[in-house]
């Protein structure tokens, strides 16, 4: 009996001393049971302390920063592009080969590509009504989505005018004849005595509110184009320029007059307003920016508000923006002679106006607007319309000499005073054919003007000294057909010459 016990008691003391061993490996794999590094070789980093504030700016990587377009032609550039026609009208309309005015006129238009470029008409309350009829008859008349910016909310023939004025600062508005004007306006509108005297002086402050108002009509819009009433645009053309650059990039197009001079840095341009301008969606952002601070509120005030003071001193409103766009990172990309500031009537044909194509031309006279609108919307070439085809087109080369006109108020220049060109309009027309370099003239009692260029001009009506006798007054313009016409067969266009961006090539 003492035996069994003794090894009853040995065979208990071996199971417990397994039970032991077991619960030791099981325990040995938690880990609680000992230290992370217990059974590694290496100890375990330990995390760094997190020095961050408590509120941490949101950490997003630098945006890239791509080279600024090129806005001048080098030296040993060619200056121009000579793209393949591309045109976006529908050349196979019937109504390119008709001669019906009851035809729609404005089947060739795509108005498909208007969802991405909003174009926008500048007017005022004081415009001409003949002038706006014929600008909304014709140029415009095929853009169902026309935006009209102006300085009262009207209807103008059955399209809604909004007041881009309205929502300026306050203290804008304050202390400042201009807008004693704007409210004096209204009143008068509403009393029906309106006479629109003076309002041009509420021009310069439309140009700031008008880029929003479009970019608010039509935010998701590639190009923002705008045009004032006077301005003529060959649509086409304009569609096949915008098809050739990428409004991703911030890029200002239109013809350069100089701007203000920063310290320290060359002149700045600014886009001739009346020969009309195109901004792209990238510059109309990088304008219309607000800035926002960390917890996303707004840190910088609107465009008009950013300007406001330095706007009262301003002449005029499309150099106001082109230095809020030059100051914002977009320059201008110059495009003259293709935005002409010359008006139809007034183009000096020369190589410099001959084989680039014709996006706008400003000062058009209500006369030429619907009769050149037509014609250009009944082009059927698939080549763009070019300066040499209006010269073709209004009959230069052709004309008879003309009593009360005036054909050298540009371009000009006088022989010395003892010229016999001096002597009479005869004599005038005689010496102009035999001077190689002289297209035409005008003649004014003993003064006689040579012209180096070719052009239409326009009706001059007598005038002069109170002494001087009616004939004296007269002005009498004539042309070189026969030079004009050599020239012409000597400069035939085998190609469009699409102009690159340039400041030096200006009006």
């Amino acid at each position: 009996m003492l035996a069994l016990n003794s090894r009853g008691r040995g065979l208990y003391i071996i199971a417990a001393i397994l039970v032991f061993l077991t619960s030791l490996i099981v325990l040995s794999q938690s880990p609680w049971f000992h230290p992370p590094n217990f059974f590694t070789k290496n100890p375990v980093e330990e995390p760094p302390p997190d020095l961050s504030p408590p509120n941490p700016e949101p950490q997003t990587p630098p945006p890239l920063s791509p080279e600024p377009p090129k806005t001048e032609s080098t030296d040993d550039d060619v200056d121009f592009w000579t793209w393949a026609p591309a045109p976006r009208f529908h050349r196979s309309s019937p109504i390119q080969s008709s001669t019906n005015p009851t035809d729609d006129i404005c089947a060739p238009f795509p108005t498909d590509l208007l969802s991405s470029i909003q174009v926008t008409l500048k007017i005022g309350a004081s415009e001409p009504s003949a002038r706006l009829t014929a600008q909304l008859a014709s140029v415009s008349k095929c853009i169902p989505n026309l935006l009209l910016a102006s300085d009262m909310d009207s209807m103008v023939d059955f399209r809604l005018a909004f007041d881009v004025l309205a929502d300026l600062p306050p203290s804008l508005q304050h202390n400042n004849a201009d807008f004693d004007l704007y409210h004096a306006q209204k009143e008068r509108f509403k009393n029906g005595d309106f006479d629109g005297k003076d309002g041009w002086r509420l021009d310069k402050y439309k140009f700031l509110p008008m880029v929003e108002y479009a970019h608010t009509s039509n935010p998701t819009a590639k190009w923002y184009v705008f045009l004032e009433s006077d301005t003529f645009i060959v649509w086409d053309n304009l569609f096949q320029l915008l098809d050739r650059f990428d409004p991703s990039v911030p890029l200002y197009f239109g013809s350069p007059s100089p701007g203000r001079t920063p310290r320290d840095l060359p002149k700045t341009w600014f886009a001739y307003g009346g020969a009309g301008f195109v901004i792209s969606a990238a510059a109309v952002d990088k304008l219309l920016d607000r800035e926002t601070g960390v917890y996303g509120e707004l840190v910088k005030p609107g465009i008009n508000a950013q300007y406001e003071r330095e706007l009262r001193g301003e002449c005029c409103g499309d150099s106001m923006l082109g230095w809020a766009l030059w100051e914002h990172g977009v320059p201008l990309s110059g495009l003259f002679p293709m935005f002409n500031p010359h008006p139809l009537r007034g183009i000096p044909f020369s190589e410099k106006f001959w084989c680039q194509p014709i996006i706008s031309m400003h000062k058009t006279l209500v006369e030429e607007m619907g009769p050149f609108w037509e014609w250009t919307m009944r082009w059927n070439e698939s080549r763009p319309i070019l300066h040499a085809d209006i010269a073709t087109h209004i009959g230069l080369g052709t004309f008879e000499p003309r009593k009360n006109w005036d054909n050298a108020d540009f371009d000009g220049w006088q022989e010395p005073d003892d010229s016999p060109a001096h002597k009479s309009v005869d004599s005038c027309a005689s010496e102009c054919r035999k001077h190689g370099g002289c297209f035409q003239y005008t003649f004014r009692r003993d003064r006689c003007t040579f012209v180096r260029s070719f052009r239409l001009g326009q009706r001059k009506d007598p005038e002069g000294e109170e002494d001087w006798s009616e004939e004296e007054k007269v002005f009498h313009a004539g042309w070189d057909n026969a030079k004009i016409m050599k020239w012409m067969s000597e400069h035939k266009c085998e190609e469009a010459r699409w102009v690159k961006p340039s400041i030096k090539r200006i009006f």
